[in-house]
């Protein structure tokens, strides 16, 4: 690697609404995943995951990278990188081949050959593709299959779900890291990586909903029968449950937020309907009351909205009536009181908060929803190095980017 050979280090970055954070972890000889250290940095001018002020948030990046280098002896020149925001797209697709083998069998050349007919799928304007994820194989027969090398059929069909972005948008923020001299390596959706923290294997195969709830975005990834089946970035987060407090109490930012999160919740107990909380005054504020039904109200309002948008997709999504599993809620803004009550009333499913897989290292970091989507990639990137090179590996995923970027001059 580029910090010596002796070591198997990786580095995730993630440049978020709240803040931009790097993770260095390294990869064991047994292949497990030791986490050495993250660093972070407040987000400046990033509004729902997108740049807004190239410089402000550059220097945002260049200091958690900076501080995750401090906290473990490590110069990093190379990363991993979520990405997420609005403007993300996913649908399901399929593509088929014809066996013209001896004995029909099919070959490694076969599969390798539906990968490069997903990535050539058509994309709406101006997008580049960060994912072709595969979901399984189809036989003649209309069997499936996760590995068909060796059998016999007379075609072959593979079902991916296909991500992409915006290509100026993708390219803004891979910019912002490569003119500080660090590669990008790889790419991640966002909540991909999230449910690489978060999931087990057999969750994944039970049925699983992913939601990530951030500052400037929610995000959500459906797994079924082990395979991504749905996805969607809803640029709405906990921000803006914090802007609505703003404008109903009339209170400062600030303030707002603290209410938030110390004194708020998303349910309303009719028991504390005279409750009243003090605001203390400062120099340029007064000591205020305000209801704490109403602040419960505005933030319940807020959130509902959002769970009810989610819903509404995954029930519009074609997997929807044979969903089985559970939703599981994580990110910075699902630590507020009364969000796992308030779901379980609105979806149709059992709802737990997420937790985070096991890792070596500081286990504080492991107990940080706020860190999933960052510690998700950790992993994401430790399967991407030990897979390296297959087809079906998560490697071809940033090259899939970088030739979609490449053809379009952005990079």
């Amino acid at each position: 690697m580029f910090w010596g050979k002796s070591r198997n280090l990786i580095v995730a970055l993630e440049v978020g609404s709240t803040k931009v954070a790097a993770a260095v972890g390294e990869i064991r000889p047994d292949g497990t995943l030791a986490l050495l250290g993250i660093g972070e940095s407040a987000s400046g001018q990033i509004r729902k995951c997108e740049i807004v002020d190239f410089e402000v948030a550059q220097g945002c990046v260049r200091d958690a990278l900076a501080e995750a280098e401090q906290k473990t002896d490590v110069v990093i020149a190379e990363v991993y990188l979520a990405i997420s925001g609005a403007h993300i797209r996913s649908s399901n697709t399929r593509v088929t081949t014809v066996i013209n083998t001896d004995g029909d069998e099919i070959t490694q050349e076969h599969m390798q050959e539906l990968h490069e007919m997903a990535a050539a799928q058509p994309l709406p304007t101006d997008h580049a593709i960060v994912h072709h994820l595969l979901q399984h194989y189809v036989l003649d027969d209309g069997s499936t299959t996760d590995n068909p090398i060796g059998l016999t059929s007379k075609q072959l069909t593979a079902h991916f779900h296909q991500v992409c972005g915006l290509a100026t948008r993708l390219q803004t923020t891979i910019r912002c890291v490569k003119e500080l001299s660090i590669e990008v390596k790889n790419y991640a959706l966002s909540s991909y990586a999230t449910a690489q923290a978060v999931l087990t294997r057999n969750q994944k195969q039970i049925g699983a909903v992913v939601i990530n709830l951030g500052g400037g975005v929610s995000d959500y990834i459906v797994y079924q029968k082990g395979a991504v089946v749905h996805s969607g970035v809803l640029g709405v987060g906990g921000d803006h449950l914090t802007n609505d407090i703003v404008s109903g109490l009339k209170i400062p930012y600030a303030k707002a937020e603290m209410l938030k999160k110390t004194e708020g919740s998303v349910m309303i107990d009719p028991a504390q309907s005279e409750d009243r909380i003090t605001l203390p005054g400062a120099y340029n504020f007064e000591e205020k009351k305000v209801y704490r039904s109403s602040l419960n109200t505005i933030m319940q309002a807020r959130q509902a909205e959002i769970f009810e948008i989610i819903l509404e997709d995954l029930q519009a999504a074609s997997f929807w009536p044979d969903f089985g599993g559970t939703i599981y809620i994580t990110g910075g803004a699902s630590q507020v009181k009364g969000l796992v009550d308030l779901a379980a009333q609105i979806f149709p499913c059992p709802v737990e908060l997420a937790h985070q897989s096991p890792f070596d290292g500081d286990q504080n970091y492991g107990r940080r929803p706020d860190l999933s989507t960052l510690l998700g990639l950790l992993h994401y990137a430790r399967k991407a190095e030990l897979e390296l090179p297959s087809t079906r590996g998560l490697a071809r995923v940033g090259q899939s980017l970088r030739r979609a970027l490449a053809s379009m001059r952005l990079i």
